[in-house]
C-alpha cells in the first residue's frame, strides 16, 4: 500500500512478507500489562526534501485499570498546514490483557477537517467494522492498530529486552479500512542524538524496521531508547525513491503550557 509522505501521519500500516531465517520472538511477555505505562511524549517532524519543521507531534497514553487511551495528535506548520488543515489525529481505545498487553477496540483518524474514520469491535459478531468502506474482519487475539503498535513494542521491550539482531516481532494491525500483516525486524544497537530542551544527549537505542512486500512499498524504522525506559525516540518512514518522513523526540513528559 503507498502512501503520500507528506500526509505527516504518526505511523503508517504496510502488508509485509517475514524475512528467510529470522527468529521470530513472542509479543507476549509475562506480566506485559504492568509495562503499559502513561506517556507523554512531543515529536518533531522533518522531511529529508524540506527544510525546517513540518509539523509537531504529541503522544499521550493513558492508562486507567484495564483500560487505556492513546492519542497521537500532529499539528502542521507553515505551508504544510494549508494544505492539509493543520492537523491530523489518531485515537486508539481498548483493554490492557495481562498476558497481551494493549488489546485496541477503538481506533479512529481524522485529517483536517474530513469526516473521521473509524474502525470498532463488534462484540457480539466478534468482527472488527471499518466504517469507511463499510468492510468488517474476524477479530483476532493480539490485534494492533497503527498507533497502538508502537507502543505495544515499547511495554514488550520494558518486560523483556531480549531482542538480537536478526530478531522478528509479527504482528496483525488494523488500519481504518483493512488488517494487514506487520514484521519488525531488529537490525542493530544504535547511539541516537536527541535535544529534549536541555542541550544535546546521547541515547542507546535499539532500531527495528519493517520491510516492504512488493515494489514501492515504504519502509518504516522505529528507534526505542533503553535510556529512555524504551519509549520510540524517532520513527521514520522511507518511500522507494529514498524521501524519508521523520519524527524525533524533542521532549518528555507533559509540554509546558
Amino acid at each position: 500500500m503507498k502512501h503520500r509522505l507528506l500526509k505527516f501521519a504518526a505511523c503508517t500500516g504496510f502488508a509485509i512478507a517475514m524475512l528467510p531465517g529470522a527468529h521470530a520472538a513472542d509479543m507476549a511477555c509475562k506480566g506485559i500489562a504492568k509495562h503499559v505505562i502513561d506517556t507523554d511524549l512531543q515529536f518533531s517532524l522533518t522531511h529529508s526534501q524540506i527544510p525546517g519543521e513540518l509539523a509537531v507531534s504529541k503522544h499521550t497514553l493513558r492508562v486507567a485499570g484495564t483500560q487505556y487511551k492513546l492519542e497521537s495528535v500532529s499539528q502542521a506548520k507553515g505551508f504544510v498546514a494549508m494544505l492539509y488543515s493543520g492537523q491530523l489525529t489518531q485515537k486508539s481505545e481498548g483493554l490492557v490483557d495481562a498476558q497481551t498487553g494493549l488489546a485496541p477496540l477503538y481506533y479512529a483518524e481524522q485529517r483536517g477537517k474530513k469526516p473521521v474514520a473509524e474502525t470498532m469491535l463488534n462484540a457480539d459478531t466478534q468482527q472488527v467494522l471499518f466504517k469507511r468502506n463499510g468492510n468488517s474482519a474476524p477479530f483476532e487475539k493480539g490485534l494492533q492498530d497503527r498507533i497502538s503498535m508502537i507502543y505495544q513494542i515499547s511495554a514488550r521491550l520494558r518486560c523483556n529486552s531480549d531482542l538480537k539482531a536478526g530478531d522478528t516481532l509479527a504482528m496483525r494491525v488494523m488500519s481504518t479500512g483493512r488488517v494487514g500483516n506487520e514484521v519488525f525486524t531488529v537490525l542493530k544497537a544504535e547511539d541516537v542524538t536527541l535535544n529534549l530542551g536541555k542541550g544535546d544527549r546521547r541515547v542507546d537505542t535499539l532500531l527495528l524496521e519493517t520491510k516492504p512486500e512488493e515494489q514501492g512499498d515504504e519502509i518504516v524504522r522505529i528507534w526505542y531508547s533503553k535510556d529512555l525506559a524504551w519509549q520510540p525516540v524517532k520513527i521514520e518512514i522511507k518511500d522507494n525513491e529514498g524521501k524519508s518522513l521523520t519524527q524525533t523526540l524533542i521532549g518528555l513528559g507533559k509540554p509546558q503550557p
